[in-house]
Protein backbone atom coordinates (compact mmCIF):
# COMPACT_ATOMS: atom_id res chain seq x y z
CA UNK A 1 0.00 0.00 0.00
CA UNK A 2 2.72 2.54 0.95
CA UNK A 3 4.48 1.64 -2.42
CA UNK A 4 1.10 2.93 -4.25
CA UNK A 5 1.41 6.35 -2.57
CA UNK A 6 4.89 6.57 -2.36
CA UNK A 7 5.17 8.78 -6.05
CA UNK A 8 2.55 11.40 -3.90
CA UNK A 9 4.73 11.42 -1.46
CA UNK A 10 7.78 12.21 -2.96
CA UNK A 11 5.76 14.56 -4.80
CA UNK A 12 4.46 16.68 -1.88
CA UNK A 13 7.91 16.45 -0.29
CA UNK A 14 9.36 18.61 -3.71
CA UNK A 15 6.30 20.43 -3.56
CA UNK A 16 6.96 21.78 -0.18
CA UNK A 17 10.52 21.75 -0.53
CA UNK A 18 10.30 24.35 -3.65
CA UNK A 19 7.97 26.38 -2.52
CA UNK A 20 10.37 27.34 0.61
CA UNK A 21 13.19 27.84 -2.06
CA UNK A 22 11.41 30.20 -3.90
CA UNK A 23 9.73 31.64 -0.23
CA UNK A 24 13.22 32.26 0.55
CA UNK A 25 14.52 33.86 -2.65
CA UNK A 26 11.35 36.08 -2.69
CA UNK A 27 12.84 38.02 0.16
CA UNK A 28 16.34 38.17 -0.90
CA UNK A 29 14.86 39.21 -4.48
CA UNK A 30 12.63 41.91 -2.80
CA UNK A 31 16.00 43.38 -0.69
CA UNK A 32 17.30 44.04 -4.25
CA UNK A 33 14.39 45.71 -5.59
CA UNK A 34 14.67 49.18 -6.68
CA UNK A 35 11.98 50.60 -4.62
CA UNK A 36 13.18 54.15 -5.57
CA UNK A 37 12.44 53.54 -8.93
CA UNK A 38 8.71 54.48 -10.17
CA UNK A 39 6.21 51.73 -11.39
CA UNK A 40 6.79 50.82 -15.38
CA UNK A 41 4.27 51.93 -18.02
CA UNK A 42 1.74 48.40 -18.54
CA UNK A 43 -1.47 48.62 -20.45
CA UNK A 44 -2.90 46.42 -17.64
CA UNK A 45 -2.41 49.10 -15.46
CA UNK A 46 -3.43 51.44 -17.82
CA UNK A 47 -7.37 49.69 -18.87
CA UNK A 48 -7.82 48.59 -15.56
CA UNK A 49 -9.18 50.55 -12.61
CA UNK A 50 -7.18 50.13 -9.30
CA UNK A 51 -8.57 48.23 -6.69
CA UNK A 52 -6.71 48.92 -3.33
CA UNK A 53 -7.63 45.50 -1.72
CA UNK A 54 -4.46 43.43 -3.02
CA UNK A 55 -5.15 40.88 -0.17
CA UNK A 56 -8.18 39.38 -2.30
CA UNK A 57 -5.41 37.57 -4.44
CA UNK A 58 -4.10 35.43 -1.82
CA UNK A 59 -7.90 34.12 -1.01
CA UNK A 60 -8.61 33.55 -4.69
CA UNK A 61 -5.58 31.60 -4.92
CA UNK A 62 -6.56 29.06 -2.26
CA UNK A 63 -9.81 28.91 -3.13
CA UNK A 64 -8.80 27.50 -6.40
CA UNK A 65 -6.80 25.04 -4.15
CA UNK A 66 -9.01 23.85 -2.49
CA UNK A 67 -11.76 23.25 -5.53
CA UNK A 68 -9.25 20.90 -6.89
CA UNK A 69 -8.65 18.93 -3.64
CA UNK A 70 -12.79 18.71 -3.32
CA UNK A 71 -12.70 17.52 -6.55
CA UNK A 72 -10.75 14.87 -6.92
CA UNK A 73 -10.18 13.71 -3.40
CA UNK A 74 -13.06 11.45 -3.71
CA UNK A 75 -12.79 10.05 -7.68
CA UNK A 76 -10.79 7.01 -6.00
CA UNK A 77 -9.58 6.04 -9.73
CA UNK A 78 -7.35 9.05 -11.03
CA UNK A 79 -6.84 11.33 -7.92
CA UNK A 80 -3.46 9.78 -7.25
CA UNK A 81 -2.19 10.36 -10.62
CA UNK A 82 -4.22 14.32 -10.77
CA UNK A 83 -2.02 14.81 -7.67
CA UNK A 84 0.98 13.56 -8.29
CA UNK A 85 1.41 15.63 -11.42
CA UNK A 86 -0.23 18.31 -10.23
CA UNK A 87 1.96 19.26 -7.15
CA UNK A 88 5.40 18.35 -8.76
CA UNK A 89 4.46 20.80 -12.14
CA UNK A 90 3.98 22.97 -9.08
CA UNK A 91 7.10 22.15 -7.46
CA UNK A 92 8.29 22.93 -11.47
CA UNK A 93 7.32 26.22 -11.78
CA UNK A 94 8.47 27.02 -8.18
CA UNK A 95 12.08 26.36 -9.21
CA UNK A 96 11.86 28.44 -12.19
CA UNK A 97 10.49 31.14 -10.58
CA UNK A 98 12.77 31.32 -8.15
CA UNK A 99 15.72 31.62 -10.90
CA UNK A 100 13.51 34.43 -12.75
CA UNK A 101 12.21 36.23 -10.16
CA UNK A 102 16.12 36.40 -8.17
CA UNK A 103 18.26 37.36 -11.48
CA UNK A 104 16.01 40.45 -12.89
CA UNK A 105 14.55 42.73 -10.16
CA UNK A 106 11.95 44.99 -11.89
CA UNK A 107 10.28 48.24 -10.05
CA UNK A 108 7.49 47.59 -7.42
CA UNK A 109 4.30 47.82 -9.46
CA UNK A 110 2.11 48.06 -6.37
CA UNK A 111 2.07 51.50 -5.25
CA UNK A 112 2.92 52.53 -1.86
CA UNK A 113 3.99 48.41 -1.29
CA UNK A 114 6.25 48.53 2.12
CA UNK A 115 7.27 44.97 2.93
CA UNK A 116 6.42 42.71 5.79
CA UNK A 117 9.67 40.31 5.71
CA UNK A 118 12.03 42.00 7.41
CA UNK A 119 13.85 39.36 9.57
CA UNK A 120 15.84 37.02 8.91
CA UNK A 121 15.89 35.56 5.51
CA UNK A 122 15.76 31.48 5.95
CA UNK A 123 12.50 32.14 8.66
CA UNK A 124 10.92 34.64 7.12
CA UNK A 125 10.27 32.12 3.77
CA UNK A 126 8.61 30.23 6.30
CA UNK A 127 6.28 33.17 6.91
CA UNK A 128 5.75 33.96 2.85
CA UNK A 129 5.04 30.45 2.46
CA UNK A 130 1.67 30.27 4.55
CA UNK A 131 1.17 33.33 3.71
CA UNK A 132 1.73 35.51 6.74
CA UNK A 133 4.18 38.12 5.43
CA UNK A 134 4.39 39.81 1.92
CA UNK A 135 7.04 40.95 -0.40
CA UNK A 136 6.86 43.34 -3.08
CA UNK A 137 10.26 43.03 -5.75
CA UNK A 138 9.04 39.36 -6.38
CA UNK A 139 7.35 40.17 -9.76
CA UNK A 140 8.37 38.42 -13.34
CA UNK A 141 6.61 35.92 -13.40
CA UNK A 142 3.48 35.74 -11.10
CA UNK A 143 3.38 32.76 -8.72
CA UNK A 144 0.02 33.48 -7.99
CA UNK A 145 -0.91 33.28 -12.23
CA UNK A 146 0.98 29.80 -12.31
CA UNK A 147 -0.87 28.42 -9.40
CA UNK A 148 -4.61 29.56 -10.66
CA UNK A 149 -3.19 28.34 -14.19
CA UNK A 150 -1.94 24.64 -13.29
CA UNK A 151 -5.66 24.63 -11.25
CA UNK A 152 -7.46 24.62 -14.60
CA UNK A 153 -5.23 22.57 -16.53
CA UNK A 154 -6.15 20.27 -13.42
CA UNK A 155 -9.78 20.15 -13.99
CA UNK A 156 -9.58 20.81 -17.82
CA UNK A 157 -6.91 17.66 -19.06
CA UNK A 158 -8.73 14.89 -15.98
CA UNK A 159 -12.49 15.79 -15.40
CA UNK A 160 -15.25 13.98 -18.05
CA UNK A 161 -17.87 15.61 -16.12
CA UNK A 162 -17.84 13.12 -12.93
CA UNK A 163 -18.56 16.53 -11.28
CA UNK A 164 -22.62 16.01 -12.11
CA UNK A 165 -22.96 12.44 -11.34
CA UNK A 166 -24.10 13.30 -7.98
CA UNK A 167 -27.19 15.71 -9.22
CA UNK A 168 -27.74 13.46 -12.03
CA UNK A 169 -28.08 10.72 -9.69
CA UNK A 170 -30.29 13.01 -7.10
CA UNK A 171 -32.47 14.28 -10.02
CA UNK A 172 -33.05 10.41 -11.11
CA UNK A 173 -34.03 9.60 -7.89
CA UNK A 174 -36.71 12.87 -7.56
CA UNK A 175 -38.40 11.57 -10.95
CA UNK A 176 -37.96 7.65 -9.93
CA UNK A 177 -35.96 6.74 -12.75
CA UNK A 178 -33.30 4.28 -13.71
CA UNK A 179 -31.71 6.35 -15.41
CA UNK A 180 -27.94 5.30 -15.94
CA UNK A 181 -25.57 7.68 -14.07
CA UNK A 182 -22.43 7.78 -16.03
CA UNK A 183 -23.02 8.85 -19.98
CA UNK A 184 -20.27 8.93 -22.29
CA UNK A 185 -22.31 11.22 -24.70
CA UNK A 186 -20.38 14.58 -25.68
CA UNK A 187 -22.65 17.78 -24.99
CA UNK A 188 -22.59 20.90 -22.18
CA UNK A 189 -21.97 18.36 -19.16
CA UNK A 190 -19.25 15.86 -21.00
CA UNK A 191 -16.89 16.00 -23.20
CA UNK A 192 -16.02 14.54 -25.84
CA UNK A 193 -13.10 11.54 -25.63
CA UNK A 194 -10.00 10.72 -27.64
CA UNK A 195 -9.77 7.06 -28.46
CA UNK A 196 -8.51 6.37 -25.01
CA UNK A 197 -11.02 8.03 -22.92
CA UNK A 198 -9.18 10.91 -22.55
CA UNK A 199 -11.60 14.39 -22.46
CA UNK A 200 -10.75 15.81 -25.80
CA UNK A 201 -13.22 19.24 -26.08
CA UNK A 202 -14.26 21.90 -23.60
CA UNK A 203 -17.50 21.53 -21.63
CA UNK A 204 -19.43 23.47 -19.25
CA UNK A 205 -16.97 22.78 -16.45
CA UNK A 206 -14.61 23.54 -18.43
CA UNK A 207 -16.21 26.97 -19.45
CA UNK A 208 -17.07 27.75 -15.89
CA UNK A 209 -13.45 26.88 -14.87
CA UNK A 210 -10.99 29.28 -16.99
CA UNK A 211 -13.85 31.99 -16.37
CA UNK A 212 -13.16 31.94 -13.00
CA UNK A 213 -9.28 31.47 -13.90
CA UNK A 214 -9.31 34.45 -15.85
CA UNK A 215 -10.99 36.81 -13.50
CA UNK A 216 -8.22 35.64 -11.15
CA UNK A 217 -5.56 37.39 -13.46
CA UNK A 218 -7.71 40.52 -13.93
CA UNK A 219 -7.77 40.60 -10.64
CA UNK A 220 -3.73 40.35 -10.12
CA UNK A 221 -3.55 43.31 -12.62
CA UNK A 222 -6.13 45.26 -11.32
CA UNK A 223 -4.79 45.23 -7.78
CA UNK A 224 -1.37 45.94 -9.10
CA UNK A 225 0.00 42.98 -7.48
CA UNK A 226 2.30 42.71 -10.88
CA UNK A 227 2.81 44.01 -14.05
CA UNK A 228 0.37 42.26 -16.86
CA UNK A 229 3.81 40.54 -18.65
CA UNK A 230 4.15 38.73 -15.39
CA UNK A 231 0.63 37.39 -15.62
CA UNK A 232 0.94 36.55 -19.18
CA UNK A 233 4.45 34.62 -18.57
CA UNK A 234 3.18 32.79 -15.73
CA UNK A 235 0.38 31.63 -17.76
CA UNK A 236 2.63 30.70 -21.08
CA UNK A 237 5.26 28.92 -18.85
CA UNK A 238 2.47 27.09 -16.54
CA UNK A 239 0.66 25.96 -20.22
CA UNK A 240 3.89 24.94 -21.75
CA UNK A 241 4.82 23.15 -18.94
CA UNK A 242 1.97 21.23 -18.39
CA UNK A 243 1.93 20.35 -22.09
CA UNK A 244 5.40 19.04 -21.95
CA UNK A 245 5.03 16.90 -18.95
CA UNK A 246 1.78 15.36 -20.84
CA UNK A 247 2.97 14.39 -23.86
CA UNK A 248 6.67 13.40 -22.25
CA UNK A 249 4.38 10.68 -20.41
CA UNK A 250 2.81 9.61 -23.66
CA UNK A 251 6.21 9.28 -24.86
CA UNK A 252 7.93 6.83 -22.21
CA UNK A 253 8.11 3.57 -23.62
CA UNK A 254 10.20 5.10 -26.57
CA UNK A 255 12.51 6.96 -23.99
CA UNK A 256 13.08 4.12 -22.06
CA UNK A 257 16.72 3.96 -21.94
CA UNK A 258 17.67 7.29 -20.53
CA UNK A 259 18.30 7.70 -17.53
CA UNK A 260 16.17 10.19 -16.29
CA UNK A 261 13.11 8.23 -18.05
CA UNK A 262 13.17 4.96 -15.77
CA UNK A 263 12.47 7.61 -12.50
CA UNK A 264 9.57 8.67 -14.41
CA UNK A 265 7.97 5.24 -15.28
CA UNK A 266 8.53 4.27 -11.52
CA UNK A 267 6.99 7.86 -10.68
CA UNK A 268 4.02 7.39 -13.35
CA UNK A 269 3.61 4.28 -12.25
CA UNK A 270 4.17 2.74 -16.13
CA UNK A 271 6.36 -0.45 -15.12
CA UNK A 272 7.33 -1.38 -18.59
CA UNK A 273 5.05 -0.56 -21.28
CA UNK A 274 4.95 -1.75 -25.06
CA UNK A 275 6.27 0.95 -27.27
CA UNK A 276 2.74 0.12 -29.29
CA UNK A 277 0.03 0.41 -26.22
CA UNK A 278 -1.30 3.64 -26.31
CA UNK A 279 -1.59 5.54 -23.50
CA UNK A 280 -4.11 7.23 -21.74
CA UNK A 281 -3.45 10.24 -19.66
CA UNK A 282 -6.08 8.89 -16.86
CA UNK A 283 -5.06 5.41 -16.81
CA UNK A 284 -1.60 4.82 -18.35
CA UNK A 285 -0.78 2.43 -21.13
CA UNK A 286 -2.78 0.13 -21.86
CA UNK A 287 -1.62 -3.66 -21.99
CA UNK A 288 -1.81 -5.47 -25.31
CA UNK A 289 -4.08 -8.31 -23.77
CA UNK A 290 -6.67 -6.11 -22.71
CA UNK A 291 -7.20 -4.40 -26.23
CA UNK A 292 -7.38 -8.39 -27.32
CA UNK A 293 -9.72 -8.48 -24.65
CA UNK A 294 -12.31 -5.85 -25.64
CA UNK A 295 -11.73 -6.94 -29.15
CA UNK A 296 -13.22 -10.41 -28.40
CA UNK A 297 -15.92 -9.17 -26.46
CA UNK A 298 -17.30 -6.81 -28.86
CA UNK A 299 -16.88 -9.91 -31.64
CA UNK A 300 -18.65 -12.03 -29.39
CA UNK A 301 -21.53 -8.99 -28.48
CA UNK A 302 -21.88 -8.48 -32.28
CA UNK A 303 -22.37 -12.11 -33.05
CA UNK A 304 -24.98 -12.39 -30.75
CA UNK A 305 -27.22 -9.09 -31.42
CA UNK A 306 -27.48 -11.22 -34.85
CA UNK A 307 -24.94 -8.54 -36.96
CA UNK A 308 -22.63 -11.19 -38.27
CA UNK A 309 -21.67 -8.95 -41.40
CA UNK A 310 -20.12 -6.91 -39.27
CA UNK A 311 -17.86 -9.24 -37.98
Amino acid sequence: MFRLYLPLVVSLFLFLVSLYINSLVQVLADRNSPYWIPALPDIGHRLLPYWTYFPVNNYYLLASFVLVIIRYIFQRDIRLIVFRRWLFLQAAMFIMRSVSIYVTSLSVPLPGCNTTATGSPPVEAFYIMFLIHETCGDVLFSGHTVTLTLCALAWTTYSKGEEYYPIRWLWSRIKKTNEETVSHRSGWFYPKLDSTGDPLSFYLTSILVWVFTVIGYLLIIATRFHYTVDVFLGFLLSQLTWKTYHYYIKTLAERRNIVITRFFLWFESHGKPSIIDPVSLRTGPASVDDSQTVFTQNIHETIHSGNTSDV
